[in-house]
C-alpha cells in the first residue's frame, strides 16, 4: 500500500474512533487530525470537509441498501403477475440471514448511519428506507386491486405508520449492539410478526 493510502486509511480509522464517541454533530476534524498525528491540512488533501468524511465511513452501506430495497419493487409485481401476491411477504431463513450476515459485517457502519449520524446528510437514512418501501407498497396495493385482487386499501399515512414500526424495528439490533445469534432471532420475529400483518392487508 502507498504512503498516500496508508495516510488516507489513517484518517478513516481515527475518524470512525471520533465519530462513534462523539457523534457526527460533535465530531471535530481538528481533534481527528491531533488523534491521526497529522494537520487538518493533511485532512483535507484527502476529504473536502467533515461531511465528505463520514460520508467515506458510510456511504457504501447506505448506497447499497437504498439500492436493494429499490429493487425490490419488481419481486412484488412478479408475485402478482404469478397468481401468487401473498408471497410478496414471505421472508425466507436465507433472507434474514443474508441481512443479519451484512448487518454484522458491516456493524461499524451500520451503527454510526442508525446512531451517530445527526446532524449528517445520512440522519434519515431509515426513513429513507421506509420511504422507498411506501412507495413501492402503495404501487403494489394499486395493482392489486386493478388486477381485481380482494385487500384491504390502505392510505399512505397507514402504510407509512406500518413500515416505520417495521424498520425502526429492525435497526434495534443496531442500536442495541446485540449479538449476531439475539440479532438473527430477532430479525425473525419481527419478520414473521409484520409478514403475518402484511398477508392480513394485502394478500
Amino acid at each position: 500500500m502507498s504512503k498516500g493510502n496508508d495516510t488516507k486509511q489513517l484518517i478513516l480509522d481515527t475518524a470512525k474512533i471520533e465519530f462513534m464517541d462523539k457523534g457526527y454533530s460533535n465530531a471535530s476534524v481538528r481533534n481527528i487530525a491531533k488523534q491521526a498525528g497529522l494537520t487538518t491540512g493533511a485532512i483535507f488533501r484527502y476529504f473536502a470537509d467533515k461531511e465528505s468524511l463520514f460520508a467515506s465511513l458510510v456511504s457504501p452501506v447506505a448506497d447499497y441498501m437504498l439500492d436493494l430495497y429499490r429493487k425490490g419493487g419488481k419481486r412484488g409485481l412478479d408475485a402478482l403477475a404469478d397468481g401468487c401476491p401473498e408471497s410478496m411477504w414471505n421472508i425466507s431463513e436465507e433472507i434474514i440471514s443474508m441481512l443479519v450476515e451484512y448487518i454484522f459485517a458491516n456493524k461499524d457502519a451500520f451503527y454510526l448511519l442508525i446512531s451517530k449520524s445527526a446532524g449528517s446528510a445520512y440522519e434519515n437514512f431509515v426513513d429513507k428506507l421506509v420511504a422507498e418501501e411506501e412507495r413501492q407498497t402503495w404501487e403494489f396495493q394499486q395493482e392489486m386491486i386493478r388486477r381485481g385482487y380482494p385487500c384491504r386499501a390502505l392510505t399512505p399515512d397507514e402504510i407509512h405508520i406500518l413500515f416505520s414500526a417495521q424498520y425502526y424495528a429492525v435497526f434495534e439490533v443496531v442500536r442495541h449492539k446485540m449479538e449476531k445469534e439475539e440479532a438473527f432471532d430477532r430479525i425473525h420475529l419481527i419478520a414473521e410478526f409484520f409478514g403475518g400483518a402484511w398477508k392480513q392487508y394485502l394478500a
